[in-house]
C-alpha cells in the first residue's frame, strides 16, 4: 500500500482543511453567547468511466452540472498514481505499469484542499480522508474484478478492501463507492438491514460477498433503501439489458443522513454504466468561540424539511 501523509496545517498553524467557508469562525451576525445551526449537503457519487484517456473535461463538465462534490471512479486505464487538476475539481488516481483498471476519486472545489491523507492499495483500491465541516471522511474508491477473472484476484481485492475498512478509524465517517460486478438483487432475502429492499434484478452467488461484507463491517447499501423507477437503480447497459453492479456504501448510523441515493440515467459520457449519486446532509452549530460542534445524524422536524426539499429536488 502506498501511503500519502497530507501536512493539514496552514502556515499560520490554523488547520487548513476547516476554511471559514466550510464552517470555522463565527458567522456573521452572532453575538458572543449565540449558537447558529447550519445545514449543509454532500453530494457524492460513483462511476465506472470506462476511461479517464480523452474525457476528463467532459466528466468535470457533467460533474459541474450534477451537482456533485465528490466522485469515486473506476476503470480509468490511467498508469501509475498521483493528483491532478481538471477546472473546478482534483483528482487523486491510483493505477498500475499498464493502462488497465484504476481507480481514482474527484473532489470539488469545497474540498479539494482539505485532504489530510491518500492511500493507495492497488490499481483496484484506494481512499483519500479530508475534513467536511464537523470532521473527517474517509472516501474509498474501488473497482471489483469482474466474474472471468480467477479466484485468486478476487480474493485479494477483498482482503484488501477489508484492510482499507478496517484502517478508516471508527470516528471517520466512511463512505465507498464503487463498481463490484455483483448483483445483490431486488430483495433483502435474509440481508434486512444491510439490504434495504429495493435493489434491482436477480441476485447472483457472488452477490452474497457484497452484504456478507457490509455486515462484518456494519455497513449498509445505500442504493437499496430507496424506492425508484427502474432506471433510478439500474447501473449498468449492455447489449439491451441492465442491470446493478454500483454500489454506493456508508455505516449503518449514517443512514439516517442519507436523504437521496439514485442513478442519473441520462448521463452516459460514452460509458455503459450510469453515474450513482447519494445527498448526505449535516448539521452543525457553531459557538462564541467559533468552534463547530456537530452530531453524526441529521436532526428531523418540520424546521429541516424546507431546506431538505430544496435539495432534493435539484438534479
Amino acid at each position: 500500500m502506498q501511503h500519502d501523509n497530507i501536512d493539514p496545517t496552514h502556515i499560520y498553524g490554523r488547520l487548513r482543511s476547516c476554511p471559514p467557508s466550510l464552517g470555522a469562525g463565527r458567522p456573521r451576525g452572532v453575538r458572543g453567547g449565540g449558537r447558529v445551526t447550519t445545514l449543509g449537503r454532500i453530494r457524492v457519487g460513483s462511476w465506472n468511466i470506462g476511461t479517464l484517456t480523452g474525457k476528463r473535461i467532459e466528466l468535470v463538465d457533467t460533474f459541474l452540472k450534477s451537482n456533485v462534490d465528490i466522485v469515486c471512479v473506476q476503470e480509468t486505464r490511467w498508469k501509475g498514481e498521483g493528483a491532478v487538476e481538471i477546472k473546478d475539481y482534483k483528482l487523486w488516481y491510483s493505477g498500475s505499469r499498464v493502462a488497465r483498471n484504476g481507480v481514482g476519486i474527484f473532489l470539488g472545489k469545497l474540498h479539494k484542499d482539505n485532504v489530510v491523507d491518500v492511500s493507495r492499495f492497488s490499481d483496484r483500491i484506494m481512499s483519500v480522508s479530508l475534513i467536511i465541516k464537523e470532521g473527517t471522511y474517509t472516501i474509498i474508491s474501488s473497482y471489483a474484478p469482474h466474474a472471468g477473472l480467477g479466484e485468486a484476484e478476487k480474493k485479494r481485492f477483498w482482503e484488501l478492501l477489508d484492510e482499507a475498512v478496517r484502517g478508516c478509524p471508527t470516528e471517520h465517517r466512511l463512505i465507498i463507492g464503487g463498481d463490484l460486478n455483483k448483483r445483490i438483487g431486488a430483495e433483502a432475502e435474509g440481508y434486512e438491514g444491510v439490504h434495504g429492499g429495493f435493489g434491482f434484478g436477480p441476485r447472483n452467488e457472488e452477490g452474497r460477498s457484497i452484504l456478507d461484507f457490509a455486515i462484518a463491517h456494519e455497513l449498509v447499501v445505500a442504493n437499496s433503501f430507496f424506492k425508484k423507477r427502474d432506471a433510478h437503480l439500474a447501473t449498468f447497459y449492455s447489449a439491451g439489458r441492465s442491470t446493478q453492479i454500483d454500489f454506493l456504501l456508508l455505516r449503518k448510523g449514517e443512514l439516517r443522513t442519507c436523504r437521496e441515493c439514485k442513478v442519473l440515467p441520462a448521463l452516459t459520457c460514452s460509458s455503459q454504466h450510469r453515474l450513482l449519486v447519494m445527498d448526505l446532509f449535516t448539521r452543525g452549530r457553531v459557538g462564541r468561540k467559533g468552534i463547530s460542534t456537530l452530531p453524526t445524524q441529521t436532526r428531523s422536524g418540520t424546521a429541516w424539511r424546507p431546506l431538505l426539499d430544496m435539495w432534493q429536488k435539484r438534479p
